[in-house]
């Protein structure tokens, strides 16, 4: 019998703990939950389901990322969430990069695109 897998954390280094952390909990409403590795460089914050991401502030040199390369969160209410983040200032857009639009999927499924403070790409969509 083969053992059943889920994704438990997702680890990334950041430039800068503070100002990241405060836009995986003020912009994405991520709950921070207690970081069990008990250092001063890294907070864990909570995508539920016992699943977290791991923010860890260091010196990483130039990255290079591009949307493909992007972690998806799936949400209830994609128009709240959006209502959300647009309210902060914080701009998304369409796959093709077009600000402040949401992007359909072929099959339906509605999305947005956004960049963390160091770069990274996440989708949000409604997908859950």
């Amino acid at each position: 019998m083969a053992a059943s897998l889920r994704i438990n954390h997702l680890s990334i280094m950041v430039r800068d703990l503070t100002r990241s952390a405060d836009f995986y909990q003020r912009i994405l409403r991520l709950p921070e939950i207690e970081c069990k590795a008990r250092k001063p460089n890294i907070r864990w914050f909570g995508i539920g389901d016992s699943q977290s991401i791991h923010l860890i502030e260091g010196d990483f040199g130039q990255t290079y990322v591009t949307m493909s390369t992007h972690l998806c969160i799936a949400v209830t209410d994609l128009d709240a969430t959006v209502a959300h983040i647009a309210a902060t200032g914080t701009k998304y857009g369409d796959l093709a990069r077009n600000e402040g639009r949401i992007y359909t999927r072929a099959d339906g499924v509605r999305s947005i695109y956004l960049q963390d403070p160091d770069g990274y790409w996440l989708e949000i969509s409604d997908d859950y």
